[in-house]
């Protein structure tokens, strides 16, 4: 059996950087792959949170950049690190974990079969895996930071980690 590729976009890497949990991606997946266009999006300028936690990751070679897929022109509505990281997820179909916080790309990724998770999901996983006690601190920093997160969202992730 093939070895499931789990593919980011940019927002996860960006939220668990600025809610200091970068490297609980390779404390849950071990190698993450990302699309040129994601690499991109958080080096831009290399200010973003994530930018030297993605430096890092790429020279010590747990998170893998690859070409572009071709196939991106399919989903308008979304931008280029999201398309991309669907058409890699599309190549890999049954044997693929998304990270994508973007609403229609995660529903483009369950349409197609494809399993998806997002920052929030991510910090449950690394509870359940007893790699964080609790998951209400990182909240706290992205809420101090200018990542954006749904109050609602927060709330029933931290009622499902049984925080509140």
């Amino acid at each position: 059996m093939a070895k499931r590729l789990v593919a980011a976009d940019a927002s996860p890497l960006i939220g668990l950087a600025a809610a200091g949990a970068f490297d609980l991606l390779h404390d849950l997946f071990g190698n993450v792959t990302i699309s040129r266009a994601v690499r991109d999006e958080v080096m831009a300028g290399g200010e973003l949170p994530g930018a030297a936690e993605l430096a890092a990751a790429i020279e010590t070679g747990w998170i893998k950049v690859v070409r572009n897929p071709s196939g991106m022109g399919r989903l308008p509505e979304l931008d280029a690190g999201e398309a991309s990281t669907l058409a890699l997820a599309f190549k890999h179909q049954g044997e693929c974990l998304v990270l994508m916080d973007e609403l229609a790309g995660r529903a483009h990724a369950r349409e197609h079969g494809i399993t998806v998770t997002g920052l929030a999901g991510i910090l449950v996983a690394a509870k359940r895996a007893r790699l964080v006690k609790r998951i209400q601190p990182f909240f706290d920093r992205l809420d101090q930071s200018d990542f954006r997160i749904s109050p609602d969202l927060v709330r029933a992730v931290m009622e499902d980690a049984g925080e509140l």
